[in-house]
């Protein structure tokens, strides 16, 4: 595999030729291949992070800040030789905020009719709730989640007194209703990764919410069912001792997970909480209001001197 030589900015030729020799250096063709397995695995975008981890399950790199660094700058390197295309990797750490503007009332009447979604879970019985506890796997999840319409909860770590009572809050509102909420969690296998799911759950029970809590991942069985490399516990870690007695010297953290084996679960939780003939039913009704707000996007509208099918 050779590396292509149209480079997205001309004027960098010079640079990305100079990436490109590093990354046919001998000391990191193993790893430069393993990261195109990587890639040719899973057809979504991946963060850096999320290809650090699937690199150490595969033990071409060490669980080191070290390895972590060298995978970052192969992937920049990579990119920049055509090796990777740029949009596969994705920094969720980072944001951009604007307000949506539209180009005319037919550009709006259209976004409306393409982007209309019926509630499919106003007549369910059963809402389910994802949480995840690390903001850098946002994007995989809310890529799943917009697929049903369900809601997606990043912890970032332990859950501030707001954040639980704004999500306990959305619960009693479901079971007020009649409805069961029932909490999918997934997050790190490690002392901390359980405490913190652990306090998030008290926390919600502490502001009168009543649900149904599961972890669907990290598992302790996922370790060797799926070779993640181990990541020893920390004997400073004050919650070691108890993780010990009962895990013994075995962590990993969510991102080792495969990211289709991630999309799968996420998945699985959701569709085990759907009535699918209420469903279906929904989605025939959804097929029509959409059918009617196509119809009034072609239409003339006051104000404009165009149809849409004019543009």
């Amino acid at each position: 595999m050779s590396p292509a030589r149209d480079y997205p900015f001309p004027f960098l030729a010079d640079l990305f030729e100079t990436r490109i020799a590093r990354v046919w250096r001998r000391a990191t063709v193993p790893i430069r291949d393993a990261v195109i397995e990587v890639f040719d695995a899973f057809d979504g975008r991946m963060s850096t992070r999320q290809v650090f981890y699937q690199l150490v399950s595969r033990g071409v790199v060490e669980n080191t800040g070290r390895g972590y660094d060298c995978v970052q700058r192969l992937l920049v390197n990579m990119r920049r030789a055509g090796l990777v295309e740029f949009d596969r990797v994705v920094d969720r750490t980072r944001t951009k905020h604007q307000l949506r503007l539209w180009n005319g009332l037919d550009e709006l009447w259209t976004s409306i009719a393409l982007n209309y979604r019926r509630n499919y879970w106003a007549d369910q019985n059963v809402i389910p709730h994802i949480a995840v506890e690390k903001q850098a796997l946002e994007g995989v999840f809310a890529d799943v989640v917009d697929e049903y319409g369900v809601s997606l909860w990043v912890l970032r770590g332990f859950t501030s007194e707001a954040f639980a009572f704004e999500w306990a809050e959305t619960i009693r509102e479901a079971t007020e209703e009649g409805k069961l909420v029932r909490i999918f969690y997934f997050g790190d296998h490690d002392p901390s990764g359980l405490a913190l799911e652990a306090d998030c759950e008290r926390k919600l029970r502490v502001h009168g919410a009543e649900f149904q809590w599961e972890r669907r991942g990290l598992l302790i069985t996922d370790l060797a069912d799926f070779g993640l490399i181990n990541v020893p516990v920390k004997p400073s870690d004050s919650r070691a001792k108890a993780y010990l007695q009962r895990y013994g010297n075995r962590a990993a953290e969510l991102d080792a997970l495969p990211p289709a084996e991630l999309e799968r679960r996420i998945r699985e939780a959701i569709e085990e909480s759907v009535d699918l003939k209420t469903w279906k039913t929904i989605q025939v009704a959804e097929r029509e209001d959409r059918s009617k707000l196509v119809a009034m996007s072609t239409a003339r509208i006051p104000g404009t001197s165009k149809k849409q099918g004019d543009q």
